[in-house]
């Protein structure tokens, strides 16, 4: 079965082919992908300083990070293998300032789980921006995104 490491990824070569800057975190840079590590595929070694150090701090333990060419925050996504999505949406929560979209990416079996969580109170500001991937999702889009590359040549 694929891992954490597997979907992030997924989602670093996504942000590459669509010509974003992709970062992981330091934590998570030597774990293997597809006879690379996730550290090879990213991007960036290092993340844009696009705001405050306090929230650069909690930005740097985000899963995989997509920059814009100004280099300021495009895409967060979160991979909920096993964690508690809660520590997840309150990452996005403090991120809510950033022309940002904010992703959950996990097992369709933790969407109503995902829901129940993105229904608290406490996540009212942020509802609306956080949305939920599925694992087959992940992969039908890196599918389709690496042929149609290959149709076009690139």
């Amino acid at each position: 079965s694929f891992d954490h490491a597997y979907y992030q990824g997924l989602l670093l070569e996504i942000g590459n082919m669509n010509q974003w800057e992709t970062y992981v975190p330091a934590q998570d840079k030597n774990k293997p992908f597809l006879g690379k590590t996730l550290g090879e595929v990213a991007q960036l070694t290092e993340i844009h300083p696009f705001t405050y150090p306090s929230l650069l701090e909690r930005a740097r333990s985000i899963d995989v990070l997509w920059f814009n060419v100004r280099g300021m925050l495009s895409a967060a996504f979160e991979v909920e293998h096993t964690t508690d999505m809660q520590n997840s949406l309150l990452k996005f929560f403090d991120l809510q300032d950033f022309y940002a979209d904010f992703y959950i990416v996990a097992s369709d079996k933790r969407q109503p789980e995902f829901c129940r969580k993105l229904n608290y109170s406490a996540f009212s500001e942020i509802r609306d921006r956080v949305k939920f991937l599925d694992y087959s999702y992940i992969s039908k889009w890196h599918t389709k995104l690496s042929e149609l590359m290959a149709l076009a040549g690139v």
